[in-house]
């Protein structure tokens, strides 16, 4: 088996069905499974997925265990050299994971890809960053960055900064689609993806850990895949779920500063999320 493809479904039986498809009818190439973990969700019994789909391997937690625990769950199940942790609310726009996989046999030095991420409407999402270090933070604050040249800029802010026109190494990419040989788990500390966040910011510290094997992280514009993106949330769950990512974001990055720098850092960095969110309050959006 070249290929493992782990989905977290919790709750979301609709999409994660479409997922499924547009995985069977755009995916060719490659020998692959599908390994569906439903995590205790209560929507739909989850054997119904079985039943619309034989073919996958399905594991039904009993509890919820997160996007870490469900991920970790799915890769104990997985028989493919190679895996690919996909978002339920994600579909397939073309044969991505056999673009992905292939520049991974070709790049041994890569050990992770990603994709370019679409919303429904075709506006791309910024997916490919860099990690927030307090240059990072102060040339946001002071954009010097717009005296240099554009592709020098780009390559050095990434997030929003970046076309996500070509292809990039990275510090960290969302983990809505991440691609990897999976003989880098046995790699990792406790030889699985670290569980230190049950959500939000676990992606981020993957890929440190990568990273600090020596492994680069590459953004692929040529693979494209739809992700919907907290679109069925509302705006009270938009703004905890941008809480919680402060908070562990954060967290990370006392790991990344474990100095007096994380004072100068956090100083930065809380003032200018908490700003953001007070006017996200105050203008609705």
């Amino acid at each position: 088996m070249q290929l493992s493809i782990i989905i977290i479904n919790y709750n979301t039986f609709t999409l994660t069905c479409n997922c499924i498809r547009s995985i069977h009818e755009k995916l060719t190439g490659l020998s692959y499974e599908i390994v569906l973990v439903d995590n205790a969700s209560v929507e739909r019994d989850p054997t119904e997925f079985k039943a619309q789909f034989p073919d996958i391997v399905l594991v039904a937690s009993k509890e919820n265990t997160g996007f870490t625990g469900g991920n970790n769950i799915g890769l104990k199940h997985a028989s493919g050299e190679y895996i690919l942790l996909l978002n339920s609310d994600t579909e397939l726009i073309n044969n991505a994971p056999k673009i992905t996989y292939d520049y991974l046999i070709e790049h041994p030095d890569t050990g992770m890809t990603t994709c370019q991420l679409l919303y429904p409407d075709g506006r791309k999402q910024y997916n490919a960053r860099r990690f927030r270090t307090i240059g990072w933070e102060l040339l946001e604050i002071f954009p010097l960055y717009k005296l240099m040249p554009k592709e020098k800029r780009e390559s050095l802010m990434l997030h929003h900064y970046f076309d996500h026109e070509r292809e990039m190494d990275c510090d960290w990419v969302w983990g809505t689609y991440m691609m990897f040989p999976k003989r880098i788990i046995d790699q990792l500390p406790n030889k699985e993806l670290s569980n230190i966040f049950f959500m939000y910011s676990e992606d981020t510290l993957w890929c440190w850990e990568f990273r600090q094997l020596g492994y680069k992280i590459h953004f692929l514009p040529q693979a494209k895949v739809m992700h919907i993106h907290k679109g069925s949330s509302s705006k009270e769950k938009h703004l905890q779920v941008r809480k919680t990512g402060i908070k562990n974001h954060a967290a990370f990055m006392h790991k990344f500063y474990p100095n007096w720098r994380w004072y100068v850092f956090a100083a930065i960095y809380y003032t200018k999320q908490y700003a953001a969110l007070t006017a996200t309050r105050l203008l609705g959006k």
